[in-house]
């Protein structure tokens, strides 16, 4: 049997912080045994193991990271700028990558741009002079001025649901205008040719402007130009989502199929077609992206294309790991993606029912 009692003496008392040579007295091992179950626990007998581990627990006592930086010359801590945590699929990679990051050590700090190139200046600027190892980054759209000052302070950088970025920026992510193509062939293959776009197409999202390319792509392979008054350029939120296929259908009323570059546009456009009576997608169908949560659950459940946003945060954790173990990592890591078809989409209709020149019904709840 093991005696696993702390060898305190009752009146050690202990000043200031605690050190790990005062664990090592209370628990009765040297100071190397002690610093073995704390970097090495594996090849610590059992026995020393729990004795120590139920000192550091009596004592209090915590790791002094400041000291440990200094001598390994890191933080231990990763940066990430992400454009808004209100998206699930930010909200979704960004738990992946810190619990991955948790795994081998780790701290994250996480700060958002709101799809401001500025801000995201300054909060990199911030978590540099905060003395990070390794950053994230979402997209392609970062300034020049992110680049010059990453590579000033010498820190590696991967940057998150893109397939490829700029100037040799690894970048882990999706074809986002290749699978905007495939869902856009899917609908041609239902009979669709009459087609509406409601896109946000900030400066600052070059996912969603890919999405939009794909989607033209795949119109124009098909012969179909579409005209610039059928692509309503919104910002991200369901009320645009609604606005966005009202206007649509006041100009174009004869259009049979929707593409929109989020999920939330797409439940928007959901919410306003049935306060117009339209039965989607006997009516009309209509499509988003990203496959969050809400997308299954709504009536009819969403066509969409699924984002790999855990394995996207887990993967920018590894790559930035490797990057700081000299292990070269790759320039482009493109995921795959998902199709996932569901009920808002359906065969071109003959024929649609008047949709303006008749009073409005009640829109009825999104989710019901």
């Amino acid at each position: 049997m093991v005696d696993t009692h702390v060898a305190k003496d009752s009146t050690t008392t202990f000043a200031g912080r605690i050190k790990l040579e005062d664990v090592a007295r209370a628990a009765g091992v040297s100071t190397a045994t002690a610093s073995r179950v704390l970097n090495h626990p594996d090849i610590v007998r059992p026995g020393l193991r729990e004795k120590v581990t139920r000192a550091m627990t009596e004592l209090s006592y915590t790791r002094d990271g400041a000291a440990r930086a200094l001598k390994l010359g890191r933080m231990r801590t990763i940066g990430a700028v992400v454009p808004t945590l209100n998206i699930s699929i930010f909200a979704e990679g960004v738990e992946a990558l810190q619990n991955r990051l948790s795994e081998q050590g780790y701290t994250l700090f996480i700060a958002n741009s709101q799809y401001d190139v500025l801000k995201e200046l300054g909060e990199v600027r911030a978590l540099l002079e905060r003395g990070i190892d390794g950053l994230v980054l979402v997209g392609d759209t970062f300034s020049d001025e992110v680049l010059q000052l990453v590579r000033q302070h010498g820190v590696p950088l991967v940057t998150t649901y893109v397939g490829a970025a700029r100037d040799g920026v690894p970048a882990i992510g999706i074809d986002n205008a290749e699978a905007t193509s495939q869902l856009t062939r899917y609908l041609l293959g239902l009979g669709h040719r009459d087609f509406g776009v409601i896109a946000n197409l900030q400066p600052s999202n070059d996912r969603s402007r890919a999405r939009h390319d794909g989607i033209l792509r795949a119109l124009e392979e098909a012969g179909i130009q579409l005209d610039s008054s059928r692509i309503i350029k919104v910002t991200h939120s369901l009320v645009q989502g609604r606005s966005g296929l009202h206007q649509l259908l006041m100009t174009h009323p004869t259009i049979t199929a929707v593409i929109c570059t989020t999920d939330t546009l797409a439940m928007g456009a959901i919410a306003e077609a049935r306060s117009l009576a339209l039965t989607v997608p006997r009516d009309l169908s209509i499509t988003g992206f990203d496959d969050i949560e809400l997308a299954s659950q709504m009536s009819p459940a969403l066509t969409t294309v699924s984002v790999p946003a855990a394995e996207i945060g887990r993967s920018a954790a590894d790559h930035l790991i490797n990057a700081l173990s000299g292990v070269p990592i790759p320039v482009s890591v493109q995921l795959p993606y998902r199709l996932v078809l569901r009920g808002s989409t359906g065969p071109a209709p003959a024929k649609r029912p008047q949709v303006f020149g008749r009073r409005r019904t009640k829109m009825a709840p999104i989710d019901a």
